[in-house]
C-alpha cells in the first residue's frame, strides 16, 4: 500500500521548526503530536536554514555587493556566529563555577592546600609502636 505524501506548508514548518528550536518540546514530542517522522523537523530546520542563508545572499546582492562581497560577510557572520556561541558557552561555565566556588574570588591565589585544609580538616597522624 502506498501512503501519499502530506503536503506542509511554510508557516507550518517555521512553527515546527521553532518550537523545537526553543526547546519547549524535543523532536520526539512534537514528532508524535504532530504524526511526523523525527528526522522531518531535522530536515525542516535544514531547509529553513537554506532558505534564509539563500534569502540573505539574494538581499546582499541586490545591495549592489559582488559575488565574492557577499560569500565574504556571509563567511564573517558565520564567525561572528561562533564567536558569540563560544562566549555564551564560557559565561555559562564560569557563572556555573562561581555557584560551586561562590567565595572563590575573595580568596588569595594559592597551591590549594589551604582551601583543602579547610574542607578536610587538619590531618590526623597517629604512630604505631614498632
Amino acid at each position: 500500500m502506498k501512503t501519499t505524501r502530506k503536503y506542509r506548508n511554510l508557516e507550518y514548518k517555521q512553527k515546527i521548526v521553532a518550537e523545537f528550536e526553543t526547546g519547549s518540546a524535543s523532536a520526539d514530542t512534537i514528532a508524535d503530536r504532530e504524526g511526523l517522522e523525527r528526522g522531518q523537523i531535522y530536515k525542516w530546520k535544514t531547509q529553513l536554514e537554506n532558505r534564509a542563508r539563500g534569502e540573505r545572499i539574494e538581499k546582499l546582492e541586490t545591495s549592489g555587493l559582488s559575488k565574492a562581497e557577499t560569500l565574504r560577510i556571509l563567511e564573517l557572520e558565520d564567525e561572528l556566529a561562533a564567536a558569540k556561541e563560544k562566549i555564551a558557552d564560557q559565561a555559562l561555565a564560569i557563572d556555573l563555577l562561581k555557584k560551586i566556588h561562590p567565595s572563590y574570588q575573595s580568596e588569595k591565589k594559592s597551591s590549594g592546600y589551604a582551601e583543602l585544609k579547610k574542607t578536610v580538616g587538619a590531618p590526623q597522624f597517629k604512630r604505631g609502636a614498632k
